[in-house]
C-alpha cells in the first residue's frame, strides 16, 4: 500500500472514529412525511443555501445538496414561521442559510477537516487550524441538522447593505472585517459574516460593536419566543427544542422542490381556470384533500383576472423553463403557477376568517416600485420610513374592501410583479390590473372556508395548461 492509499485510509478511519457517517455507509432514505420544504410554509422568508454552492467554508459543495433549498421538520418550519411574522410588523425579517442537513454532507465537512488545503480559510477561519473545527465546537460529530430541526439564519432590514454577488474569484475578506469591509450577504450587521469560525461569532461575544449586539439580542428574543434554542458559539444556529422535535439522523439527499412537492403539503386548494392567456374572466373551484387525492367543496364561481390575461409568475414548484408568457411588473396580467395564499384584509376591523387579517387604514399602502427595500409588501406607510416612489393606497380602491394577500414574487425579485390580490371585483366583466377578482359574497365565503393549518394554495392558469400538468402536479 503507498503513502497515499496509507492517508486516506488514516483519515476514513478517523472520520468513523469521530462518529461521522462516511457516505457509502448510510443507506439514503426517502424524505419523511414529517420534512416540508420551508418555502411552502413562508415564501417570504428568504433563503441563501450556503453549502448547497461553494461559498462556504470548505470551498466546495456538500454531498447531498442537489438544490439550494431549505428543508425542515413540519413543527420547526411552522415556528420559523411564526418567528417570522413576528419581526415583519417592526421591519425586519429572516434570512436562512442552512437547514436540514444530510449525514453525508457532515461526513463531508469531515473528510474537508483531516485532508489537505484551506480554500476559504482567510474568510471563514482565518486563526484557527481546521483540525480543531471539533474541538473548537465549529464542527459536530452528529449534527442537529441532520434532524431536521436546527437552522442557520441571520435577520435583515431595510438598514443592511445590498447582497453582493459572489463568484469564485471573488476576494476574501476575513468575517470578522467591520460591517462595511467583509462580504455582504443582504442582513444587518450581526458582527460577523456567517459560518464565522472565531470567537468574535460567539453569541454573547462583548467585543462586537452595539448595534450588533443589539441585532443579535433581536434575532435571539424572537427565535427563543418560538421555542428555539441558540448555540453559544454560533449566534447564527438555533434548534427548535420540546418534546416534537426530531430525534433521528436523515441522508436523504435535498433535492428540487417540484410542484408535487408543493401540492402534497397542502389540504385546501383554489383552482382558477381561464380559457387561454388571454382571456379575462375565468373561474374557481375549491378542493379540499381527501387522502391522497381532493374532493370539490361548492360549487364553481366567476372570477376575473388581469386585463392581459394571465402570465407565468413567481409562486411555488419549478415553472420557470415552462412555455407561455411570464409576468412582469406593470403587464396587466395575472400571475399563473402555484402560490401560496397570505394575509387577509379588508376596511372592516376584523372578519370571519382564520387567516391573520389587516384592517386597512387611510395609512396602508402595498409598495409596487421595485427599487424600494419594501417591494411587494403591505405597510404602514405613516409608521416607517418611505423609500419608495409609487404605491397603492389600499383604502382608496372600493375592491380592497374584502381581500386577500396572493404571495406571488415572494421573496420580492425587481420588476417581477407586485401586490397581487384576490378582491372584490368591479363587475363580472371588469378585468384587473393582474389581481383575481370576484363577487363579495364569494370572496365572503373564501374567508370563512380558508384555514391556514391546511396550508391553502392557489393554483391558477389557463385550462389547457391545468390540464397538460393535471397528472404530473397531482392536482384534482
Amino acid at each position: 500500500m503507498n503513502s497515499v492509499s496509507v492517508t486516506n485510509t488514516a483519515n476514513r478511519l478517523l472520520i468513523v472514529l469521530l462518529g461521522f457517517v462516511v457516505p457509502g455507509m448510510a443507506s439514503a432514505s426517502p424524505m419523511p412525511a414529517n420534512m416540508v420544504y420551508l418555502r411552502t410554509i413562508d415564501p417570504s422568508i428568504e433563503q441563501d443555501i450556503r453549502y448547497a454552492s461553494p461559498h462556504n467554508f470548505t470551498g466546495h459543495r456538500l454531498d447531498g445538496y442537489d438544490a439550494a433549498e431549505c428543508l425542515l421538520s413540519v413543527d420547526t418550519a411552522k415556528a420559523l414561521a411564526r418567528v417570522q411574522a413576528a419581526l415583519r410588523p417592526q421591519g425586519y425579517g429572516l434570512k436562512v442559510f442552512d437547514c436540514y442537513r444530510p449525514s453525508r454532507a457532515v461526513a463531508d465537512m469531515g473528510r474537508f477537516a483531516t485532508e489537505p488545503g484551506d480554500p476559504r480559510k482567510a474568510e471563514f477561519y482565518p486563526r484557527v487550524d481546521k483540525q480543531d473545527f471539533w474541538r473548537l465546537g465549529y464542527v459536530a460529530r452528529v449534527s442537529g441538522h441532520s434532524k431536521g430541526s436546527t437552522v442557520d439564519l441571520t435577520l435583515i432590514g431595510p438598514k443592511a447593505l445590498p447582497t453582493d454577488t459572489w463568484t469564485p474569484s471573488a476576494a476574501q475578506v476575513d468575517c470578522t472585517a467591520p460591517y462595511g469591509q467583509r462580504w455582504h450577504d443582504g442582513a444587518l450587521d450581526m458582527g460577523t459574516g456567517y459560518d464565522c469560525f472565531d470567537e468574535r461569532a460567539h453569541t454573547a461575544n462583548p467585543t462586537i460593536s452595539p448595534n450588533a449586539r443589539v441585532n443579535r439580542q433581536r434575532l435571539s428574543s424572537a427565535m427563543e419566543k418560538e421555542g428555539f434554542a441558540g448555540y453559544s458559539k454560533e449566534w447564527w444556529h438555533f434548534t427548535l427544542s420540546g418534546e416534537g422535535a426530531p430525534k433521528d439522523v436523515m441522508d436523504f439527499p435535498i433535492t428540487p422542490m417540484s410542484p408535487s412537492d408543493v401540492i402534497g403539503t397542502s389540504g385546501q386548494l383554489i383552482v382558477v381556470n381561464s380559457r387561454n392567456w388571454d382571456d379575462i374572466q375565468g373561474t374557481a373551484q375549491r378542493y379540499e384533500r381527501d387522502g391522497k387525492t381532493f374532493r370539490k367543496v361548492g360549487d364553481a364561481f366567476p372570477v376575473v383576472v388581469g386585463k392581459n390575461g394571465m402570465g407565468w409568475g413567481k409562486g411555488l414548484g419549478s415553472v420557470e423553463a415552462v412555455e407561455g408568457p411570464v409576468k412582469r411588473e406593470g403587464d396587466g396580467k395575472a400571475p399563473a403557477g402555484i402560490f401560496k395564499l397570505g394575509t387577509a384584509f379588508g376596511y372592516d376591523t376584523s372578519a370571519d376568517t382564520r387567516l391573520t387579517y389587516l384592517a386597512l387604514t387611510p395609512t396602508t399602502e402595498c409598495v409596487d416600485d421595485s427599487q424600494s427595500s419594501r417591494y411587494n409588501e403591505l405597510v404602514d406607510g405613516a409608521a416607517i420610513t418611505k423609500d419608495w416612489n409609487s404605491s397603492e393606497r389600499m383604502r382608496n380602491e372600493e375592491g380592497y374592501r374584502k381581500g386577500i394577500f396572493i404571495e406571488h414574487n415572494t421573496p420580492a425579485t425587481a420588476a417581477s410583479g407586485s401586490c397581487i390580490f384576490f378582491h372584490v371585483w368591479r363587475a363580472p366583466t371588469s378585468p384587473t390590473a393582474g389581481c383575481t377578482a370576484m363577487d363579495q359574497a364569494d370572496i365572503a365565503a373564501l374567508l370563512k372556508w380558508l384555514d391556514p393549518r391546511e396550508s391553502p394554495l392557489l393554483v391558477q392558469m389557463p385550462e389547457a395548461q391545468y390540464e397538460r400538468f393535471r397528472e404530473g402536479w397531482k392536482l384534482p
